[in-house]
């Protein structure tokens, strides 16, 4: 099959406090994908945050896992969530990072994404060398056809003046989930702000 063809998949990163690399852990989870336009289904792959590659591992194999080749991988779905591959490209307009986002939501007039980013972090211990990767995260919002970067409330407020004081409020009730769980915050303020802008199709 073509998507046996790539290279092979080393993790030469030793890690402390289970703090890895990988979506949506370092263990294989049967998913889907989209690759060189052929569809895979129920497949053995984990998503390598840090390199930003896709990963499948040959269901006749236990030990070999092969990177996928970043371009002909259009979309996948992982852990319940699906990714798709955004590049200027398609939108020439945006200055996009080219990568694997995750389609958080698919809205009746946006759609909303999540970039998931793991940094790198080098831990001495004696003369052993670890290593820990941190969780950081990007939002992408397309709203007419132009993409949006989020990354505050003011964002948010601009792009819908009309429901200013709701995300306002969303905000106050919400500062827990924010500082403990930013993508879950973001998560429900946009599914309430497609609930709201469903109900209202004029705005």
């Amino acid at each position: 099959m073509d998507i046996n063809n790539g290279i092979i998949h080393i993790n030469e990163f030793r890690i402390l406090n289970n703090k890895h690399r990988y979506y949506p852990n370092d263990k294989f989870e049967i998913g889907s994908a989209t690759y060189n336009s052929q569809n895979y289904y129920d497949i053995p792959l984990k998503y390598d945050i840090y390199k930003d590659i896709l990963i499948y591992r040959p269901q006749e194999s236990e030990a070999i896992s092969i990177e996928l080749i970043h371009e002909k991988v259009t979309a996948f779905s992982i852990n319940n969530k699906k990714f798709v591959y955004l590049n200027n490209i398609y939108f020439p307009m945006m200055q996009i990072k080219p990568g694997y986002y995750e389609e958080n939501i698919s809205g009746k007039n946006f759609i909303f994404y999540i970039k998931h980013h793991r940094n790198k972090r080098e831990i001495l211990k004696g003369s052993s060398v670890f290593y820990e990767f941190d969780n950081d995260y990007e939002y992408l919002l397309e709203k007419n056809g132009t993409f949006n970067k989020i990354s505050s409330k003011k964002d948010l407020i601009k792009l819908f003046p009309e429901y200013k004081r709701k995300i306002n409020d969303f905000y106050s009730s919400s500062k827990k989930i924010l500082k403990s769980d930013e993508p879950l915050f973001y998560e429900k303020m946009m599914t309430y702000l497609n609930n709201e802008t469903a109900n209202n199709p004029s705005n």
